[in-house]
């Protein structure tokens, strides 16, 4: 009826009816006030009385819902509408962002810079080469392996069990084991691996620590290694990565470190192999790694590493500037000002490293003395060397045991007091000098040793000449004298330049001087800090020098104990055992007990730590020990430092914050990546 109305009013509508079928409507009740309505308002009762036979409306009942509809209602509607619209889209998008997530993908490469060059990629001798050492733990697979945060976990080998006798380990090797080139790993690998080590021919570093180990089969999986007594850090040398026998048996010990297989290895590590490249002279620039198919762990995201060797800091910087490489291998501290924070993250890794003076009383014999010693250690600031030199990157240490290691203790500790220090030099008979008196001294030595020239230079001419001597004549005189004072005059203006300004006192003591020489490291931070330890010296009255020598050189100096004062750097490795360092078995070279310490009760300690297994008995022993180096003093403890490892930002999945060396910021290669894909997560 609606629809049919819509068009005419009602009296035209009756106009157009039967006369009949008017008289019926007018029976109905309200048939006048009907005939007056609108056609509009017959459409909404009509659509008001459709809906209450049914409680949701149709199409057909909306679509008219705008014939009775105000402007201002189509207008709220309207908006309405949109609201809803827009909420929903918003929901939609809410739940397709939270649900849609990126999770790593297969492929891509990560390259990084290298400062050095690799040598002999092989496990048996990459201990001597941090590059070396970097490759063959991407390449080689040992028995066991660190994770991010240095536990050991299952590499080669299920798992290992410590036999009652303390000296016997029992290791399973896992199933299906393969090589890289696809041949099975077997245990004849094992057993080949640490008869190389143990061949003195193969001149191998690891030979001290496996010397005495007895390899014994049990079965095809399981086989013992027995020490010939407790040495608690073993477990940790079992990371060791094993050579593939069918490949190395035909090489003579004598010849494994100048195989052709070092440049080009084999192992069972998560990446193998693929290419290199080289310069006109024969240099390696570059060397490129795939992933190990075989490889028996989670394999890794990356597809490719590519190492590209630099010479310095300087190369390496301007690599990572022009985006050529994605990480370094090493930053230097003075350095890392320069990276570009938007593009590179410098990752600080914690290490068991730390910076010591060690102090050789054999050849300072002033050194000897207890209370010089402690006053050296009390003037020292290692706070404003952590700042200047370590750029706030390192954290002042008192002792040989780090925090986090077995057996660390800050009972020890020893804090700056330059006025403890000078009191006690006082009273053990150090007399000051003044700076005018000092330099008034040596000017005298150095004239008597001027003076003893000339007369040996006049007689060696009247030798040559034959002639006679002769009283000189008052030219000759006023020459000498000239000379004299220009000699006297020449000294003073060198030793006011030599001698720092801060320096306002020596000390002196039974006709010798307070004077003491630093040898450290021709690097930045070791001629920061032996520059500041100087200052820290010259302060209580020593007069010091420090002597920064290259890396022979310093090698020599170690070797022959040639140093008065050594400011060097010491790794301890996985293990805090300080028994290399200090144990008096190790004061000769290649020993590294660099202070010439001799403490029989500190060495039965250092062998009862690393003989026990029991934590309790490690860390007891330890500490004694500890207490012993503090009260002797042979050598003063300074900082212990970060590793710097800058990495670009597009590289996801490094999570490492501690390393035991700085291979082991590869421990979690497998989880790194560079590519990514989209994933719900519901």
């Amino acid at each position: 009826m609606s629809v049919y109305l819509k068009a005419m009013t009602i009296k035209e509508f009756f106009k157009k009816l039967p006369p009949r079928s008017i008289e019926l409507f007018k029976l109905l009740p309200n048939f006048k006030k009907l005939t007056s309505i609108t056609p509009k308002e017959i459409d909404k009762r009509w659509i008001l009385n459709l809906t209450s036979q049914k409680k949701i409306p149709s199409w057909a009942q909306f679509k008219q819902l705008k014939k009775f509809l105000t402007p201002a209602e189509k207008k709220t509607i309207g908006w309405l509408c949109l609201l809803i619209v827009a909420g929903i889209l918003s929901l939609t998008g809410e739940i397709m962002l939270t649900s849609r997530v990126l999770i790593p993908a297969d492929g891509g490469e990560y390259i990084e810079g290298v400062i050095g060059y690799p040598n002999t990629i092989n496990p048996l001798f990459s201990s001597l080469n941090p590059v070396d050492a970097d490759l063959t733990r991407l390449v080689y697979a040992g028995l066991f392996k660190y994770d991010k945060s240095l536990n050991l976990q299952s590499d080669l080998a299920e798992g290992y069990i410590i036999e009652k006798d303390n000296k016997t380990i029992t290791i399973t090797l896992k199933d299906n084991l393969k090589w890289q080139d696809g041949e099975p790993i077997t245990q004849d690998d094992i057993l080949f691996t640490l008869n190389s080590i143990q061949n003195p021919e193969t001149q191998s570093p690891l030979w001290v620590s496996f010397q005495g180990v007895v390899y014994n089969r049990i079965d095809d999986k399981i086989f013992t290694l027995t020490l010939t007594k407790p040495f608690a850090p073993f477990s940790n040398l079992l990371t060791i990565g094993i050579l593939p026998e069918h490949l190395w048996q035909e090489i003579p010990a004598k010849n494994m470190r100048f195989s052709s297989l070092n440049l080009k290895p084999v192992g069972a590590g998560p990446f193998m192999f693929a290419s290199l490249t080289k310069d006109s002279r024969g240099n390696l620039k570059t060397y490129t790694l795939k992933v190990n198919q075989n490889y028996q762990n989670k394999k890794p995201y990356l597809q490719n590493i590519t190492f590209k060797f630099l010479n310095d800091q300087s190369s390496a910087l301007d690599a990572m500037h022009n985006h050529q490489i994605m990480g370094l291998n090493a930053l230097a501290r003075d350095q890392a000002d320069k990276i570009n924070a938007k593009s590179f993250a410098v990752n600080p890794l914690r290490m068991p490293y730390y910076t010591t003076l060690f102090l050789n009383q054999k050849t300072n014999l002033l050194l000897k003395n207890l209370n010089l010693r402690q006053s050296l250690n009390l003037a020292v600031n290692r706070q404003d060397i952590i700042t200047t030199a370590l750029k706030d990157e390192g954290l002042a240490i008192s002792g040989p045991i780090l925090p986090g290691q077995i057996g660390f203790t800050q009972d020890f500790k020893t804090n700056m007091d330059v006025a403890k220090a000078e009191s006690k030099l006082d009273a053990d008979g150090w007399k000051r000098i003044t700076r005018e008196d000092f330099i008034d001294k040596i000017k005298k030595e150095k004239y008597a040793e001027w003076l003893d020239q000339q007369k040996v230079k006049a007689a060696a001419e009247q030798a040559i000449t034959g002639a006679k001597k002769t009283t000189p004549t008052p030219e000759e005189l006023d020459k000498a004298k000239k000379d004299a004072e220009e000699f006297l005059n020449t000294t003073a203006a060198t030793l006011n330049e030599q001698i720092s300004p801060r320096q306002k006192y020596f000390r002196e003591k039974n006709g010798y001087g307070l004077t003491i020489k630093i040898t450290t490291a021709n690097q930045p931070e070791f001629i920061s800090t032996g520059n500041i330890i100087k200052e820290n010296w010259q302060d209580i009255g020593a007069q010091v020098t420090v002597e920064a020598l290259d890396s022979e050189p310093l090698k020599d100096a170690i070797k022959n104990r040639n140093y008065e004062v050594l400011l060097y750097g010491v790794l301890l490795g996985s293990d805090p055992d300080p028994y290399a360092f200090w144990h008096s078995s190790q004061i000769n070279n290649p020993g590294l007990n660099l202070s010439g310490f001799i403490n029989r009760t500190a060495d039965q300690l250092l062998e009862k730590a690393r003989e026990s297994y029991n934590t309790k008995e490690r860390t007891k022993a330890y500490y004694d020990f500890q207490k012993i180096l503090a009260n002797e003093i042979p050598a003063i403890f300074l900082f212990t430092s970060t590793y710097l490892y800058p990495m670009d930002n597009s590289v996801k999945g490094f999570n490492q914050y501690r390393i035991y060396q700085s291979s082991d910021r590869f421990n979690n290669i497998v989880n790194w990546y560079v590519r990514t894909k989209s994933d719900w997560k519901w």
